[in-house]
């Protein structure tokens, strides 16, 4: 017994009729009249009474045609969600994502990915880039959005998909704040306000690594989790930050965001992040084309809550 026979003896009880159901069916009627038979033969019982005057559903035809009728209606259910998981339209997601991809580049993605794939649930948690490049290796996790440079664990793969550089963060009312070019090794003096290295080690050690190639080592006054803080550390005249240049989207304050002049070419921005065995599943592939499409617009401009 297959779905196509149960089709078949569905079409033949509503036409009652060979030729009829047939032609319905698109096929010859001895090729279906054949299956019929067989399908009678694989339970062992007669669904259909054939006489000279036609055809008429027998006491169990009549008993097992709803029956029928529903297990084609669920293999069709099954069949088409099986097809919109294959092509990424329903299912879940685990993202995680660090807080600066919200200045940009999330907010976008969210939008293009809810236009195309509605039914799909996101599961959404902020997270630094160290926790986020572990779960994606422990499983834990189906997508991340980090600051590359990221650790490397070979199970996991990261693609760069909005690049950023440094910039200066200084008081608004510092020396150096009204001049038209500056330097990193201007700043060499100046007491810094960094990221904390127990909450990624990545963006740290990139900001030394920019210092180092200047030619000083910053004089750290401070350490800080989160944008808003460093930049209100700024603000209040603690000391200068080197950040990325998206930071300029965040709320207006009395600080001045400077280009620095000399900078080497970095690879450092928000990067794409999923297991290397799951880089070409449906929703992870649908999820990263919306992120590609995102960073290639506009960006939005908006002030996140504090």
């Amino acid at each position: 017994m297959n779905l196509k026979q149960l089709n078949q003896f569905v079409v033949l009880a509503e036409t009652l009729n060979f030729h009829s159901a047939a032609i319905r069916l698109n096929m010859a009627q001895p090729p279906l009249s054949v299956s019929i038979r067989h399908l009678e033969e694989d339970i062992g019982e007669r669904l259909f009474q054939r006489s000279t005057k036609g055809v008429q559903l027998t006491a169990v035809g009549k008993s097992v045609l709803e029956h029928a009728r529903r297990t084609i209606f669920h293999a069709d259910q099954f069949r088409y969600a099986a097809q919109l998981v294959a092509g990424g339209q329903v299912g879940s997601l685990r993202i995680n994502f660090v807080a600066s991809s919200t200045l940009r580049l999330l907010p976008r993605t969210i939008i293009h990915f809810r236009a195309s794939h509605p039914k799909v649930n996101l599961r959404l948690l902020e997270a630094s880039t160290d926790s986020i490049m572990i779960g994606l290796r422990d499983g834990v996790i189906d997508v991340g959005l980090v600051r590359s440079p990221t650790p490397t664990y070979p199970s996991v793969m990261t693609v760069l998909i909005e690049p950023n550089h440094y910039v200066a963060a200084l008081p608004k009312n510092h020396p150096m704040a009204s001049r038209e070019h500056l330097r990193l090794i201007d700043l060499r003096d100046e007491p810094f306000i960094l990221p904390s290295p127990k909450d990624g080690s990545a963006a740290y050690m990139s900001m030394m690594l920019a210092c180092q190639q200047a030619g000083f080592a910053p004089h750290i006054v401070q350490e800080a989790s989160h944008a808003q803080t460093i930049l209100a550390l700024v603000e209040s005249g603690l000391g200068v930050a080197l950040v990325p240049n998206p930071w300029k989207d965040l709320v207006p304050r009395d600080v001045v965001f400077m280009n620095l002049d000399g900078m080497p070419t970095s690879k450092m921005g928000i990067a794409f992040a999923c297991r290397r065995e799951e880089e070409h599943g449906a929703l992870v592939r649908e999820f990263r084309k919306s992120i590609e499409a995102a960073a290639s617009q506009v960006p939005l401009r908006f002030s996140p809550p504090l």
